[in-house]
Formats: C-alpha cells, structure tokens, sequence
C-alpha cells in the first residue's frame, strides 16, 4: 500500500513539471468523454421519452383511426359497403380474436360551448364507458361516464383539468354546462396529465386536460354539420382501442385483428391501424443506430487523444533518460518504470476524464435548456466514459513505458 503511494506520488509530482503539455495531452481525452456522456444522456433521454409515450398509450392497446377519405375513395367505400368505423368493427374482432381482452371507442364532434374562454378550444369527444379503463385515466373528482349513461343516453359530461379551470365554478361536478343548446351535467373532472408529445413523434397523444367527454349514443343531440357539404353529418367512429389481455399477445394478434378489419370493410383502407408497442420497437431501433454513430465518433475522439498522450509520453522518455538510468542504477527493475510510466498515463487520463465528466454535464444542462431535448443522466453515462478513457491511458501507454524500460541503464547515464 505504501509503494503503491509512493508511485503515485512520484508521477503526479513528474506531471506537475510540465502542466501545460499535461494538460494538452488531455484535450482529446476530455472531448472524448465528454461526447460519450452526452451521446448516452441523450439516447437515455430519448428512450425515456419513447417509454412514456407508450406508457400513456398503453403497451397492451392497438388503435385504429379513422381517415379523411378523397371523393374518389368515398365512392368507392360506399360501394363495398363500407361506412368507416364502427360497434360492428369491435363485434367482429371481439369475435375473431380470442386474445382481446375489452374494446373502447371514441367518436370527435364539433360543438361550441358557451362559457369559455377564447384561449381553449375544448376537444369534445362522446366515448364508450370503459375508455377510461381501457386508458388507465383517473377521475379523482366525481366519476367517469358508465354503461348507465350510456344506455339511458344521459347528458352529463366529464370535463379535462385545464376545461374544468377556465369554467370556473360552472366546471365542478354537480353543475351544468351548456354544449350547443342542451345542458348537460358535470360528473367528473379527470386530474392532470403531463402529456409527452414529441415534435417527431408517430402518433399523437390526446391532451385529456383540455377535452370534454359525453356518453356515446348522445352526441345525436348536437348537430354536427359537415364543412364541406353543408348537411348533417353522419359518421362512423373515429377511434377503437383495443387492448389485449397480454403484451405479448399485441404484435400477434395485430395480423388477425388487420385481417378482420379487411373482410369488414371490403378491403376499403379508410381506417388506419396503430400499434403503440411497435412504435416502440422501432424507436429502439433508431436509437440504437444513433448511439452508434455517436459512440464511434466519441470514441474515436478518445483514440485520438490515446495517441497524443502515447506521443506526448514517449517525448517524455526521450527527455528522462538520466532520471531512468538512475533509478535502474539504484535497484528499479523492469517493471518498477514500467510501473511508474504507466500510472502517470493513467493519472492524465482519469484526470482528463473528470474533467470530460464535468464539461459533458454542463454541455447535456445546455442541450436541454437550449435545445429543449430530452436527457437523462444515469450513473452508466458516467462510469463508461470514465472507465474508457483509464483504459485508453492504459493501452496507449504501454509502448512508452515498455520503451522506457528497455532502455540500457549505461547508455542512459551517459546522456549529457
């Protein structure tokens, strides 16, 4: 343990004569580790983005969305009988898929509310009763709409957070609020949700905090006028969700529930069908790919700082001949001066490394500020870079201490 302190000290005394070329030495080495940091903080924030998302979708669901149809493509639906989403849609894949574990829906309406302000622009929607199941959505305050509801046609209405402030007193349950001409009654107000949404993201998550949801089968008590054709609109579902009993059953049973779709709507696509799982998959994909590229370009940024140490220290046995054929002299073997060339290559990388920790992390702080980009910090994204670049001193300086100890003690002493 001694000696050990005593090499150590005698090469951080050694590097402590020459601190501006130590610390040149070391620039390739911080960049490097810094890079590494950042790419990991990066790909770590990604992933936890991408997981969120899913997490907010549901890893068990599969979602099929309705389209905008062309007149041409309208056309041709109506003549295969098909009439875009509908209840029939969920008997059928309730039907022909034994792995289905329940199914929600969800229809988008256009209606004005009288009350609010001009900033929010509620989204109404007229959902099943088990979509908040289906969702995993919380209700703290009042309840969610039920099959009750539902089957009665009740007016009541369950209003998102942000909806619930903006109405004021008017937005609590037990009060009533005006959509259209028709009151209807306030049950429920979901809590607050942090949506995640990505600009890049596949698929788009609903902001709950700023909807308004009403019992399916009420939604015929407001007039929903067509933009383009100025008449009544009359439209199927906008959205399933159907949800598995299992993860593992998602992607299998994607194909069967893709080729039920196709029998019942006349192999008409005006539907599409989203997996939230496979997004995810994808995503990981690309992350990996990405990490890649960066991982190589980090680590050939510490590479090359290897060879500037490994050029720096073999400058350095050049000049310390004398100080070599004197410790050779007085009894230091072999290994003693490779030994002590070693640890000071391994005291300029760890030392370069900090520094790389330090500068990576005030680097990944002005990417998410800056930038806006999601990052995460974890204790690999600071070890790796770390233990990479005491591996690179290591492998880098082995040739120079290996030339330092071969070195013949006579001819070293007779260096002016």
């Amino acid at each position: 343990m001694r000696k050990t302190a005593k090499i150590i000290r005698v090469a951080t005394l050694s590097l402590l004569q020459h601190k501006l070329r130590a610390i040149l030495s070391i620039l390739g080495v911080i960049f490097g580790v810094m890079a590494v940091l950042a790419m990991l903080s990066i790909g770590e924030g990604a992933k936890q983005e991408a997981l969120s998302q899913i997490e907010q979708l549901g890893t068990r669901n599969i979602y099929l969305k309705a389209i905008s149809l062309t007149k041409d493509q309208a056309i041709k639906a109506r003549e295969r009988l098909s009439r875009g989403l509908s209840f029939y849609d969920i008997n059928r894949i309730i039907q022909g898929c034994q792995a289905v574990k329940d199914a929600a829906c969800l229809k988008e309406l256009t209606a004005s509310i009288i009350g609010m302000v001009k900033e929010i622009s509620p989204q109404i929607v007229a959902c099943s009763a088990n979509y908040a199941q289906v969702l995993n959505i919380s209700t703290p305050h009042g309840r969610f709409i039920t099959n009750q509801d539902t089957n009665v046609k009740n007016l009541v209405c369950v209003l998102g957070e942000t909806i619930s402030k903006s109405l004021g007193a008017n937005g609590k349950p037990g009060r009533y609020i005006r959509i259209e001409n028709h009151l209807f009654k306030v049950v429920g107000v979901l809590k607050r949700y942090d949506i995640k949404t990505a600009k890049s993201s596949a698929v788009s998550i609903r902001n709950y905090n700023e909807m308004i949801f009403i019992p399916i089968g009420t939604e015929g008590a407001l007039r929903q006028i067509d933009a383009k054709m100025g008449t009544p609109m009359v439209s199927g579902l906008s959205e399933l969700i159907i949800q598995m009993r299992k993860t593992d059953q998602v992607l299998k049973s994607a194909g069967v529930i893709k080729r039920v779709m196709e029998v019942s709507h006349g192999g008409v696509a005006d539907y599409q069908m989203v997996i939230p799982q496979a997004l995810l998959r994808q995503s990981q994909k690309t992350q990996r790919v990405f990490n890649t590229v960066l991982g190589s370009i980090a680590c050939i940024s510490l590479l090359v700082g290897g060879i500037g140490i490994m050029n720096i220290m073999l400058a350095t046995v050049s000049e310390r001949r004398r100080e070599i054929g004197i410790r050779r002299a007085i009894g230091a073997t072999k290994g003693d001066i490779i030994v002590q060339f070693l640890t000071e290559t391994a005291l300029l990388t760890l030392s370069g490394g900090f520094i790389g920790i330090g500068v990576g992390i005030g680097v990944v702080w002005v990417i998410t500020t800056w930038a806006g980009w999601n990052t995460a910090i974890t204790l690999y994204a600071i070890i790796l870079p770390l233990l990479m670049s005491v591996l690179v001193g290591i492998f880098f300086g082995m040739y120079p201490a290996y030339q330092a100890a071969k070195m013949d003690p006579i001819t070293a002493l007779r260096q002016e």
